[in-house]
């Protein structure tokens, strides 16, 4: 039966013998703190007036509450321990917190009394990443596994760190590369790579987009991730894939996009390729063309790599395409950087300073050319 409930935005610290009527909005798998070993497990919850509080479980009972609080169920909740959070680890659009523990009772709500619906995600397609590239701004994204790269390791400002990339399309047919840091690839990225032959569905949520291949996804702390999650955008990328399914094995078995683990671009077709002169003409909403031109570098006085995010850094590099109807300048960034000047960002960022930047010999760019050419010549054959 309907049991009495206040809402969130009337439970602080000093509230007494309260109870909420919540859903599970959000939920990340047990992990545990870069600075300790204590495990915990942390959540979002909603209740029917759109306030939101972040929740967090410790050590032994995320196992106690493993079996209940699931996600987009609605229950009653009292007796969590309320406490203020600070900014800078706010997930959540509330000054407080809580912390559920063995003494915190949980109720599911029957779905006869259950009043609370599941909001849309506002998942951002693929296709406007790069209106939130670099930003502060996180967004929610969903997408089809189609193919899981090998762990590896980058060099970070922190020393090396393992990743891991999954490459995702959406209903465009537009691939775009997951990046899975830390404790994600043991946690959530196992379990996508565990059934990635059944080209499973991924919703993810506060996922940062940074500017690596023109705009790919990386995760943050906070970030959560639902594998075929039970929501109408699933179902509706569910039943694409089946009509679009020869599309998806040719893409995933012919490796249609260009290159290895950081380049999720298909070869464009001859059609799709335009002059330099043409660039300028193209419609304001197209953001990505192909370009058949001459590469060279017109200034070697260059620093040759960036900070990509506060972890790590990557390869940079100014560059000129030309061709018969005119010239412009481009940037290329990480692997396709390295491969073109033969050289590890990490390389790079030790043997330069900003006051002394590394210097390329003309002659060592010549031969630089002639081998990244060669290796385009190999990608498109």
């Amino acid at each position: 039966m309907s049991r009495q409930h206040i809402p969130l935005k009337d439970i602080t610290i000093g509230t007494k013998g309260w109870t909420a009527k919540v859903i599970v909005e959000a939920k990340g798998m047990p992990r545990s703190s870069q600075r300790s070993p204590v495990k915990y497990q942390r959540m979002i919850l909603r209740d029917s007036a759109g306030t939101k509080v972040q929740a967090t479980i410790f050590e032994a009972d995320i196992d106690k509450f493993s079996d209940v609080l699931t996600l987009y169920r609605t229950y009653y909740i009292s007796n969590a321990v309320v406490k203020k959070i600070m900014p800078q680890h706010r997930i959540a659009n509330n000054d407080f917190q809580w912390h559920i523990n063995s003494k915190t009772v949980v109720e599911e709500v029957t779905e006869e009394y259950s009043s609370i619906s599941v909001l849309p995600y506002n998942f951002v397609p693929f296709s406007e990443f790069s209106k939130y590239i670099n930003s502060d701004v996180y967004v929610n994204v969903i997408g089809v596994v189609i193919d899981a790269h090998p762990t590896r390791e980058i060099p970070t400002v922190n020393g090396p760190q393992k990743i891991q990339e999954l490459l995702l399309v959406d209903q465009q047919l537009i691939p775009k590369i997951l990046t899975m840091w830390d404790q994600f690839i043991e946690n959530e990225c196992a379990a996508i790579v565990k059934n990635i032959k059944s080209k499973p569905i991924i919703a993810g949520y506060r996922i940062r987009i940074v500017s690596f291949n023109g705009g790919s996804m990386s995760t943050k702390g906070s970030s959560t991730f639902v594998i075929n999650p039970d929501i109408p955008e699933a179902t509706r990328l569910k039943s694409w894939c089946v009509d679009n399914k020869a599309e998806l094995e040719q893409l995933t078995l012919k490796k249609s996009y260009v290159g290895s683990s950081s380049s999720a671009i298909r070869a464009p077709a001859p059609h799709e390729i335009i002059e330099v002169k043409d660039i300028q003409c193209l419609e304001e909403k197209q953001t990505t063309f192909s370009l058949q031109a001459k590469i060279s570098i017109p200034h070697l006085n260059q620093k040759y790599w960036y900070m990509a995010c506060n972890k790590c850094y990557r390869c940079l590099l100014e560059i000129q395409l030309s061709d018969k109807t005119g010239a412009l300048i481009a940037t290329l960034f990480g692997e396709n950087a390295e491969k073109f000047i033969c050289c590890s960002a990490e390389t790079l960022m030790q043997n330069s300073t900003e006051k002394h930047p590394l210097q390329l010999s003309s002659m060592w760019q010549l031969n630089l050319l002639i081998n990244f050419l060669m290796q385009l010549i190999q990608i498109f054959k």
